[in-house]
């Protein structure tokens, strides 16, 4: 018994003093951006039953009518950069349609959400516009974005850069899931979103033509009702004295002071919100939760000094970063609609008047579609309706021109 006690002591210690020579550790993972991480199905929901899904919306039936494929539904995790530079998860729905190839992909960017799961990655249902995209025969991306989904940072809304690299990276990350699964792409790129959706798209139209025109080529844009003038849509907002959507405000003030590490809370919010705020963006309530444990008197959410300075110009650091965020300050190059109602309460008409009137004046060939006395929410519906008849119109007369003569990275190209 000594002898086997001492065999087996000999046998430990020798492998003590191995794993001591030898430290085997375990390799960090280091990915690149834009890398396709995973892809995990999720459902396949027919045609028939989209039909009869939207029924109970105002579509008209010429549209529903051109819902006829099948579509299968994914959830992509890949990488993109965050405010700092650095490599992170993000995560977003994936809408494919079955049975048919050479497909224009179509990136839809959804508009405000606060709560971290109600996003199409989780439940494919917050993306009923994926399934609608998808069943017209496109192709349908719909990121989840930074603090939504997988990714468990406060969402940086507002923010153009991180904006911009969450769409352009799933388009890129999408593309490579299309070439290991066999799935024809046909070179479009259709972008288009509504309320921060709108704002997203703009942010990725400007960064794609200013740094990766060569890899993307947009088709045509569409950004609906957003915030292009960060600077002239909190000027319009902080005149009035009653704001319905405060969680807006306090999201876009949240995410500023984590990305620019200002430490101002305090100094803009009035108690008892300062105490609370930030806490509110956690990534567990909706909106409507949000607004409920703020108040749409402006003059009792936020400090008179911060109100007073920035409406007279001597406040910095908030200037700065809108003025830092805003999109007006580019000339698109790729077809662009914008679409906006002209009694919009929670985003400013005057963004859309401001951002054609910029374009246009420098050269762009930007079309304003408005809809007469749309608010933010009836005009939601007629712009995404118009916006899907200008690009199936592109669509076809692409198709119909074209003819198919090479495969380059999964992509199948037309002349």
């Amino acid at each position: 018994m000594k002898k086997f006690l001492k065999t087996i002591l000999s046998v430990i210690l020798l492998l003590i003093l191995i794993s001591c020579e030898y430290d085997f550790p375990i390799e960090p993972i280091y990915y690149q951006r834009a890398e396709l991480i995973s892809s995990e199905f999720k459902t396949t929901v027919d045609a028939n039953h989209l039909k009869s899904l939207f029924s109970e919306f105002k579509i008209d039936d010429e549209l529903k009518n051109k819902l006829i494929y099948d579509v299968d539904v994914y959830k992509i995790i890949y990488t993109t950069l965050n405010h700092k530079g650095e490599i992170v998860k993000a995560s977003g729905a994936l809408f494919v349609p079955k049975g048919v190839d050479y497909l224009p992909l179509l990136s839809i960017q959804h508009g405000t959400q606060t709560k971290r799961i109600n996003v199409g990655s989780i439940n494919p249902y917050y993306s009923l516009e994926g399934f609608v995209g998808a069943s017209l025969g496109y192709y349908t991306v719909v990121p989840d974005y930074l603090g939504l989904g997988e990714s468990k940072m406060i969402h940086p809304y507002h923010h153009a850069k991180t904006s911009a690299y969450a769409v352009i990276d799933f388009i890129r990350a999408a593309r490579n899931f299309s070439i290991n699964n066999k799935i024809k792409l046909n070179g479009q790129v259709f972008l288009i979103g509504y309320s921060e959706g709108g704002y997203v798209t703009m942010a990725a139209q400007r960064e794609i033509e200013k740094n990766y025109y060569n890899e993307i080529k947009i088709t045509a844009s569409a950004p609906m009702a957003g915030a292009y003038d960060l600077y002239l849509t909190s000027q319009i907002i902080l005149n009035n004295k009653i704001y319905e959507q405060p969680s807006f405000l306090a999201y876009l003030i949240v995410a500023y002071n984590d990305i620019y590490e200002w430490n101002k809370i305090d100094e803009i919010f009035n108690s008892p919100y300062a105490e609370k705020v930030v806490s509110l963006f956690d990534g567990s309530k909706t909106t409507s939760e949000i607004n409920s444990e703020l108040t749409s008197d402006l003059k009792k959410l936020f400090k008179q000094k911060f109100i007073n300075d920035f409406l007279n110009g001597t406040e910095i650091e908030f200037t700065k970063a809108l003025k830092e965020n805003s999109l007006i300050n580019f000339v698109p190059i790729s077809p662009t609609k914008l679409y906006h109602g002209d009694a919009d309460e929670y985003v400013p008409y005057e963004n859309s008047l401001k951002a054609i009137e910029y374009f246009n004046s420098h050269g762009a060939n930007v079309e304003l579609i408005t809809i007469k006395n749309g608010t933010h929410i009836s005009s939601g519906i007629p712009s995404i309706i118009n916006a899907i008849d200008w690009f199936e119109s592109l669509k076809a007369k692409f198709i119909a021109s074209s003819k198919v003569v090479s495969n380059v990275q999964g992509s199948y190209l037309y002349k």
